[in-house]
């Protein structure tokens, strides 16, 4: 994730929430705008982020902000634009608490919720809480979002390190088909993992076979070939590649 460019897309996206639509337990937000002193701390908590890329400078007008009463649409702008400082601090378990508090009071339209539980996801991450970055990028998905050839690579390795090793696998083949035959060798050596972790011993072969016909030479492929052979109980032909 490149912070800087998700930063100001926190806060670019602050500016551009109109009504929103939360959860059952939400209310809709019918206000469209910032009133006019409001306005004004905000933008300058903003231009200090962005502008002056001081993040401290904008907590500090983010604070005076808070302080108001705000409106919902207020209230849901500050909250993005927190997460967004917190961001720039490297404070990811603070930026997923503001924008886990702007999803659970409505705050975020419904047009921006599957992109904000992907931005949820990619902070968990940082943060290597891994089960959650996992939920949140589930959440993505069902919202509705179409994971690309990286996301699904990630998508694999998430469900790998939480053991759900058959969910890796739908992730990971889908990795292979877009890659093609010139896949990277690490591409090839996790799928192969994978399917020896879930006994798909046929499609583990077939690999192989595919990784030995472009690398003659490599001996640890011609054991791993006579290792599976051994485990089957073929003795004899395991011997043969040997």
């Amino acid at each position: 994730m490149v912070i800087k460019s998700f930063v100001r897309g926190l806060a670019a996206a602050s500016l551009l929430a109109l009504a929103t639509v939360g959860g059952a337990a939400a209310q809709q937000c019918t206000e469209t705008e910032f009133s006019s002193g409001n306005g004004q701390l905000y933008l300058k908590a903003e231009n200090e982020l962005l502008v002056n890329e001081n993040p401290q400078a904008a907590l500090q007008a983010l604070n005076k902000l808070r302080a108001n009463e705000l409106n919902c649409y207020e209230e849901g702008a500050a909250l993005r634009l927190s997460a967004a400082v917190k961001v720039e601090t490297k404070d990811y378990v603070g930026a997923v608490r503001d924008f886990e508090t702007a999803l659970n009071r409505g705050l975020i339209p419904a047009s921006e919720r599957a992109s904000t539980y992907y931005n949820i996801s990619q902070l968990y991450m940082q943060s290597e809480n891994i089960p959650k970055a996992l939920e949140y990028m589930d959440r993505w998905i069902q919202a509705g979002g179409e994971p690309d050839r990286d996301q699904k690579w990630q998508l694999a390795v998430l469900n790998h390190k939480v053991d759900k090793n058959r969910e890796a696998v739908k992730w990971a083949e889908q990795v292979f088909r877009e890659d093609g035959p010139n896949a990277k060798r690490e591409v090839y050596d996790f799928l192969i993992f994978l399917y020896d972790k879930t006994g798909q011993l046929a499609k583990k072969a077939e690999l192989l076979e595919t990784l030995l016909a472009r690398n003659p030479g490599e001996r640890k492929l011609w054991d791993a070939i006579a290792g599976d052979y051994f485990r089957a109980g073929n003795d004899r032909r395991a011997f043969e590649v040997q």
